[in-house]
């Protein structure tokens, strides 16, 4: 009697009645929402002949929660990469759809669906918000960051100067010089020596050098920078932004907002020192080539999208490269009868270093570097998402040969690590290191592809190649002191978690 009394109260409110309207006309909304959509969605499956994608057997229906914590353990116990390829085979199909964390997704390692997503269907994906705002806080609007008519501005501007095979050419030099420096750090009598860190700093002083015409290790930068270690204000940057696009909630700390403005302080100052000289009509010294900054300033004058730019080439130059070269050193310290057919291919250099256009008629030591990025590629995923309703080629149906529907807003993620390791395009080997294979196709996309393919990857591989050769030329054999296996550690690229544990053998030693 005294709950029928209090219900009646209840009802009698008028503030009752609003919040009752309310629910039932947002429930109204809801069903008719779905309905247009789901009669939208029928019509142009039918259109396109579009099926549904296999679908990943949720243990959470509802949000997928599921998902979400084994991806959270995954990059904890750094094997996410090999866990997300599994995931295809769980399933038994190349494209899935799944929910996470409420949402629903597709994953694809079909060759076909990535070169929609890079190149046939281009202006129908972008970048996903949230790695868009993550990144923003470090490079800005630069292209690594930005979609539309900012992206297509960035790259126009870019473009013509990296992808230049004289502009690589030009900086040949310059990698001679780093790798002086980088040799003289490792020991000649046998002793283990961890390359990564090496690789790293000799990568981060090239590209620096590349992009902005200052040598870090000159005595005028050092007094300039005394205060602050650029490699390690980098470091830390990168791996905030990498935490961050992981887990992005909350704000940043005032120590995390301090330390990538000091990054920002340390470029605006090469910026604005370039843009004096420039406007003081202050040229280039005989013998020396322009930087990329030089050229840059010619075409913008605004400080923070040049900065911006410039941190977002530097990352793409330094990371990518020290992550394959030690992925690849890795292997090779396993791998002798590898670097005996290396070693047979450098000997007919005679000892002379290698120009732009000897490294690239060097066939062994292109397929082993293109090897290695097949396997261990240094960008080894990423996603985007629908602009509009659209589909992809191939993945519906049970034979997964239909297309399917692909509606706006629909994040799709692509793993390159696990098409690379795809049996029915790379052999029932795929999973061994072995150069002999490799062959250009779209199955393969270390540097992605289409207009979105990278616009310094001449300048990568070339850098990869010649610094290879160069050890080769010094070292007659490596050893593994580290009997692991190869293990991720992703961040903005994927090098090697337990470093590159090696012992180098000099030429000159008798074996």
């Amino acid at each position: 009697m005294e709950q029928s009394t209090t219900f009646q109260v209840l009802t009698q409110s008028p503030r009752f009645y609003v919040v009752f309207s309310t629910i039932v006309l947002l429930a109204l909304w809801k069903i008719q929402s779905w309905t247009v959509m789901h009669r939208r969605k029928s019509k142009f499956m039918r259109e396109h002949g579009c099926q549904d994608p296999a679908k990943f057997p949720n243990k959470d229906p509802i949000f997928g929660l599921d998902l979400l914590w084994d991806n959270y353990q995954s990059v904890r116990g750094h094997r996410i990469l090999p866990k997300l390829a599994g995931r295809y085979q769980k399933v038994g199909a190349n494209t899935y759809s799944f929910l996470l964390a409420g949402r629903h997704r597709l994953g694809t390692i079909e060759p076909e669906n990535v070169k929609a997503l890079l190149s046939t269907k281009f202006t129908s994906f972008r970048f996903p918000p949230r790695r868009t705002h993550v990144l923003k806080q470090f490079i800005g609007e630069s292209i690594f960051a930005s979609n539309g008519p900012q992206w297509q501005h960035s790259r126009a501007i870019i473009r013509p100067h990296l992808t230049k095979d004289s502009f690589v050419d030009s900086e040949m030099s310059s990698f001679e010089k780093h790798f002086g420096r980088l040799l003289s750090s490792i020991p000649r009598d046998r002793s283990t020596v961890d390359l990564q860190p090496l690789f790293f700093s000799f990568t981060m002083d090239a590209a620096i050098e590349m992009l902005t015409g200052k040598d870090l290790q000159s005595e005028e930068q050092r007094a300039l920078s005394k205060d602050d270690n650029i490699v390690e204000l980098f470091d830390d940057a990168q791996r905030l932004i990498a935490y961050r696009a992981i887990m992005p909630f909350g704000e940043m700390s005032a120590k995390e907002k301090g330390n990538i403005k000091r990054c920002h302080n340390w470029v605006d100052r090469c910026v604005v020192q370039a843009m004096e000289e420039y406007k003081s009509g202050k040229v280039v010294e005989a013998g020396k080539k322009p930087c990329f900054l030089q050229k840059l300033i010619t075409e913008m004058d605004d400080v923070v999208q040049i900065r911006s730019e410039l941190i977002a080439l530097l990352i793409a130059g330094r990371d990518t490269t020290a992550s394959t070269l030690s992925s690849l050193w890795f292997v090779l310290a396993k791998r002798p009868d590898i670097v005996t057919k290396l070693q047979a291919e450098v000997s007919e250099l005679n000892g002379e270093r290698p120009g732009f256009t000897r490294l690239k008629q060097m066939t062994y030591v292109q397929h082993t570097v293109q090897e290695v990025l097949r396997l261990y590629p240094p960008v080894p995923a990423a996603g985007f998402e629908a602009t509009e309703d659209t589909f992809l080629p191939v993945g519906g149906g049970t034979d997964g040969k239909s297309p399917i529907f692909v509606p706006k807003g629909q994040a799709i993620n692509y793993s390159v690590y696990a098409m690379h390791r795809r049996k029915d395009i790379y052999g029932p080997d795929a999973e061994m290191f072995r150069p002999e294979r490799w062959e250009e196709k779209w199955g393969y996309l270390p540097f992605n592809g289409g207009p979105r393919a990278c616009l310094g990857q001449q300048f990568a591989l070339t850098e990869i190649a010649y610094t290879t050769v160069r050890l080769l030329q010094e070292f007659q054999a490596v050893e593994s002191r580290d009997d692991s296996s190869w293990q991720e550690n992703w961040m903005t690229s994927c090098s090697v978690l337990t470093g590159c544990q090696v012992s180098l053998i000099p030429c000159d030693d008798i074996v």
